[in-house]
């Protein structure tokens, strides 16, 4: 999907800013992430209007999937592999239709 918009950092032109501001609320793809943080391994939950995490259905291995970031300060849509499985990200289901 982040594809479709121009991309995550890495892999884009634009360091993924064009996804990010498609992809976030209020954006051309009507996905409408929020930037709602996460809930660390320890219970607390941080970065809370800085930062939108959300698991994609790709395994990285038993512990781990993949997931995207989106950070506020940075105005960037991020992929990362090592998302430990126990950490509290958003999800959201998909039409692929």
């Amino acid at each position: 999907m982040a594809k479709g918009y121009g991309g995550v950092r890495g892999d884009s032109e634009d360091d993924g800013r064009a996804a990010y501001t498609a992809l976030l609320r209020g954006g051309v793809s009507g996905f409408n992430a929020l930037l709602g943080g996460g809930r660390e391994l320890g219970g607390k939950y941080a970065r809370v209007e800085e930062h939108g995490f959300y698991w994609t259905a790709t395994e990285y291995d038993m512990e781990h999937a993949w997931f995207y970031n989106f950070g506020r300060g940075a105005s960037l849509l991020n992929r990362h592999s090592g998302g430990d499985k126990s950490m509290a990200l958003a999800v959201r289901c998909i039409n692929a239709s």
